[in-house]
């Protein structure tokens, strides 16, 4: 269990570091920074939700997004992360110089992610075209946490699987 441990690290290290080679590119920079910040506080699913909640067709694929990214939030930000308590790269590498203000809460799992994914899994069982819209904005979200050096793979990756299964869960 130690080896398979210690090999997540060693890859959670290696491509964290891999995405800083990006940020000569502002262009790059500056897409990942707005994609990540749409996520903040789960406001463009707020926006998507409030939105697909004024038509009939819509309404109750909007109230289970509501309660997908409730779920999300509470499993993920306030349950496991207090349990695991992980430290973001930003943290365990502090001399590396962030593109966006330092986080202060815990890394594992990425809150963006969870709630993207469960969000997007919801768009997806009730109109398989929009989720995948979603699911691409989904994944936008997830690449901009890595390139930010905010989170590492394995916050992320679990942050997908348990998003899907809040949002398979909520349909």
């Amino acid at each position: 269990m130690t080896k398979i441990i210690n090999y997540i690290k060693a890859v959670d290290k290696k491509v964290a570091f891999m995405f800083l080679n990006c940020y000569s590119h502002k262009c790059l920079n500056d897409f990942m920074k707005f994609v990540s910040s749409c996520g903040d506080f789960g406001l463009s699913w707020l926006i998507i939700i409030l939105g697909t909640n004024r038509y009939t067709p819509t309404k109750a694929m909007s109230v289970d997004m509501l309660i997908a990214l409730v779920v999300a939030t509470l499993v993920g930000q306030v349950t496991i992360k207090s349990i695991v308590k992980r430290k973001r790269p930003c943290h365990d590498y502090p001399d590396v110089e962030l593109l966006i203000t330092t986080p202060s809460d815990l890394s594992f799992p990425s809150g963006h992610t969870t709630s993207s994914f469960a969000c997007s899994t919801v768009m997806f069982c009730y109109y398989p075209w929009l989720g995948v819209l979603g699911y691409i904005y989904a994944s936008l979200t997830a690449l901009s946490r890595l390139y930010l050096f905010v989170h590492y793979l394995s916050d992320v990756l679990f942050a997908i699987i348990l998003g899907i299964s809040i949002g398979l869960i909520i349909v």
